[in-house]
């Protein structure tokens, strides 16, 4: 089984105050992380916008660390009976990394690196703002196998 990765740096300015948080993860895109897709984005409308879910496995201590230094949440996290973590952090790419990751579907392995961000919730007053990375760096780490039907090389009968 793959194991998934998770690390973050903070990168300070010269007094020292936190400029942002640079994150690389390794996941899954799962069918819940789907990748949406908007070219209506930007000032002029003309942009292109992909959003999508990683999902993460037994890394959650090391999110955590990034979560409580923010004040923030991600997208959501589970935990089994077993003690098995499940988080899962949305992220979003443009311009030629959005049309990479648009191709990217349920059952993929990515490495996924780029800046965090945090998203304000509009409809909830008291929520945490929800902890989002923008893509500056993303690689397919492999495909799931899609299952074949052991049909597909028949010919249908007249």
């Amino acid at each position: 089984m793959a194991r998934d990765y998770f690390s973050f740096e903070t990168i300070r300015g010269k007094e020292g105050e936190v400029v942002c948080y640079h994150v690389t993860m390794i996941g899954t895109i799962e069918n819940e992380g789907d990748i949406r897709i908007r070219n209506d984005m930007g000032e002029n409308q003309d942009k292109t916008r992909v959003f999508g879910i990683l999902t993460l496995r037994g890394v959650d201590r090391k999110i955590r660390v990034l979560l409580n230094e923010t004040n923030s949440r991600i997208h959501y996290h589970t935990q089994d009976d077993e003690g098995n973590a499940t988080d899962a952090i949305s992220f979003v790419a443009r311009d030629w990394r959005a049309d990479e990751i648009y191709e990217y579907s349920a059952g993929d392995r990515v490495l996924i690196e780029g800046r965090a961000y945090l998203r304000h919730n509009t409809k909830i007053e008291d929520a945490k703002d929800e902890l989002t990375v923008t893509v500056t760096g993303q690689f397919l780490l492999g495909r799931k196998k899609r299952p074949q039907s052991p049909f597909r090389n028949f010919l249908p009968q007249e």
